[in-house]
């Protein structure tokens, strides 16, 4: 026997508290006793009480006996009396079951349609049956993250719908959060600590975090056998290439988890049609990385497929990639000399140069970037533009001084024009000096003043003034040149200058390259919003648990990371030797621990009323006497 709301020490407790209140009673009993008076005159005499002198001695025992009885029968009610060992009563479980990416894995049996959940299912189903009928269970599907899907049920309805209805997710299983979630729940919400259950689990996710730091004594394994051969895409990565415009540079890691040697056919398709492809050799636990180039400049959908016999996985076996389009940016140039931009301009393969003479500038081309040297549009502006010395009459930032020559001694580092620029040797040579105005900024300072500003107005296009020409002087020589002018080019059009890498990996963990230096990383999923990360080393790291687009933008650059793969695990881990394996047979023969407590509450009631009926002082019950032995007529007459 055993209490299951109280201990030992708190029943003793309180029913040592009770029993001394009413043997108390019983002791300061001072209930008057009938005298008859033979005259009215006595009367006042009579209504005092009479002192007993065995006022201390308890008169009663029967009657406080029967309460005492009572009192402690409705206690060990209250305590909820059990017979039975505490080993052999109610307990509450928690069933984790495996949900990971790698429960959809087929086995070998039933034809190869029957997964590795499938078979944890139906171990998990058998323990379900096993169990007594007063043990709850908490059924918690376990992949990145474990989820409960149920209370501590006793109603085995529930538990077998819930195990029913779980499927594969993406996510490789975290075990070590899995059985700390257990842990939790049987120590925050059981009645009984029972067993923590795993159905499932023959890989986990790959690092030492995964495993937990000590195994839980109560720990039970149901482990489907079998290892599935998979060889699957691990990640695709896709970046433009400097050199050449519309030219993407691919490559694509395939791995072998499986315990034997496979050929592996790798695919590519874009739109639909045939891309690339290569034939792998992969040995055991071998990854495998192959690079591959494809031109194109428009938008669209790259797919990577991975086939090889025996392979018993799907979920690897492609991926899909949205390639951005590369669009070329529109540059006339409005010179007599355009020459001397030529060296530059022919350097960067996104631009589409055009050049016209100054006399046929004097209309703004109608899209793209327009330089003018020594020129300006009469007709204003209608995209963004550069002006090299521009005519004072027609420079949109006023001209106060010309015929400059000297040194630039300082850069506007807070502004992206002078982003890396901090060289002192630039020597101008008859330059031009500006007044900005409201909304322009000074980019680069002669002691004469700003030679060069950038021109910015709510609702007009982007203007650069420089006054001098980087290629007329000996500025063509200086190594911040080249830099200047890509600088000049970025803010003027960034998205054409944007750089886009296009990634695609497993759910999970994401780990991207980014500045420390640079501004604060943006870091959003597919739907715009942000998601926490942290950055050390400068690596940028986040985490998704499902499938979808993280990009990450800093300084101009953006990688985006289109989690197409389910996250599978790389090795197989080790079960403790101590923990315990399979359903056990002699959980359904265990005796089961009886409630009490109803028959001790009705006993304890009954021994109330009793006492009431038996015990009642005389006139206020109607069997108040009957506890009395009966005397004879005769006696009792004499006692009146």
């Amino acid at each position: 026997m055993h209490l299951l709301n109280f201990s030992l020490a708190e029943f003793l407790t309180l029913f040592t508290a009770s029993s001394a209140v009413v043997v108390a009673l019983y002791l300061l009993d001072r209930s008057r006793r009938r005298v008859r008076v033979a005259a009215l005159r006595f009367w006042t005499q009579s209504s005092r009480p009479v002192e007993s002198e065995q006022r201390r001695r308890i008169r009663q025992w029967p009657s406080l006996l029967l309460q005492l009885l009572s009192i402690a029968a409705l206690l060990l009610a209250a305590s909820q009396l059990r017979w039975g060992s505490r080993e052999t009563g109610a307990r509450d479980h928690v069933l984790l079951l495996d949900t990971s990416a790698w429960s959809a894995a087929r086995t070998a049996g039933q034809g190869g349609t029957e997964t590795l959940l499938d078979r944890s299912k139906s171990m998990a189903l058998a323990y379900v049956r096993a169990l007594p009928a007063a043990d709850r269970v908490m059924v918690a599907y376990a992949d990145g993250l474990a989820t409960p899907v149920t209370a501590f049920e006793s109603d085995r309805r529930r538990t077998v719908e819930a195990l029913r209805r779980a499927a594969p997710g993406e996510s490789a299983l975290n075990l070590a959060q899995a059985l700390e979630f257990a842990r939790g729940a049987l120590r925050r919400h059981a009645r009984s600590a029972g067993e923590i259950v795993l159905a499932g689990g023959n890989r986990i996710m790959t690092g030492e975090t995964s495993l937990p730091s000590q195994w839980p004594a109560n720990l039970r394994l149901l482990l489907p056998t079998g290892n599935p051969e998979n060889v699957g895409i691990r990640k695709i990565g896709l970046r433009p290439s400097p050199e050449e415009a519309g030219l993407w540079r691919i490559l694509v890691s395939v791995r072998n988890y499986g315990a034997r040697p496979h050929t592996a056919e790798l695919t590519l398709l874009f739109g639909g049609a045939p891309a690339g492809g290569r034939t792998l050799q992969l040995a055991p636990g071998q990854e495998v990385e192959t690079a591959m180039e494809y031109r194109t400049r428009a938008a669209g959908l790259l797919e990577a497929r991975v086939r090889a016999a025996g392979d018993r996985f799907r979920g690897d076996d492609r991926a899909v990639l949205e390639l951005p389009s590369q669009p070329e940016l529109a540059v006339t140039v409005c010179s007599d000399e355009p020459e001397l931009l030529r060296p530059l301009l022919s350097s960067l393969p996104v631009l589409a140069v055009t050049t016209r003479s100054r006399a046929h500038c004097e209309a703004a081309p109608p899209e793209g970037v327009a330089i003018y040297d020594r020129a300006a549009p009469a007709a204003g502006f209608r995209g963004p533009s550069l002006l090299l010395e521009p005519p004072p009459g027609r420079s949109p930032v006023p001209v106060v001084k010309s015929g400059v020559s000297e040194r630039i001694d300082r850069w506007e580092q807070g502004h992206p024009l002078a982003a890396g620029l901090r060289a002192q040797d630039f020597r101008l040579t008859g330059a031009k000096v500006f007044q900005p105005g409201a909304g322009d900024t000074a980019i680069a300072f002669a002691p004469s003043g700003p030679v060069l500003v950038a021109h910015e107005r709510a609702g007009q296009p982007k203007v650069v003034v420089a006054g001098f020409h980087p290629l007329r002087s000996q500025l063509k020589f200086a190594l911040a040149t080249p830099l200047l002018f890509a600088n000049v080019l970025r803010w003027l059009s960034p998205q054409t200058f944007q750089r886009t890498e296009v990634y695609a990996g497993t759910v999970g963990a994401v780990t991207a390259p980014v500045r420390e230096d640079g501004e604060d990383p943006s870091v959003v999923d597919e739907s715009g919003a942000a998601l926490p990360y942290t950055v050390r080393g400068g690596q940028l790291r986040t985490y998704s648990a499902h499938t979808g687009a993280v990009r990450v933008i800093q300084n101009g650059r953006e990688q985006t990371y289109s989690l197409a793969l389910p996250e599978v695990p790389g090795s197989v881990w080790t079960p403790p030797e101590q923990a315990r394996r399979g359903v056990p047979a002699q959980v359904a023969g265990l005796a089961q621990a009886r409630d009490l407590w109803p028959w001790l509450a009705a006993l304890g009631a009954l021994g109330l009323m009793l006492d009431w009926i038996l015990f009642a002082p005389s006139g206020s019950g109607r069997f108040g006497s009957l506890w009395r032995w009966p005397l004879p007529r005769s006696l009792a007459g004499r006692a009146q």
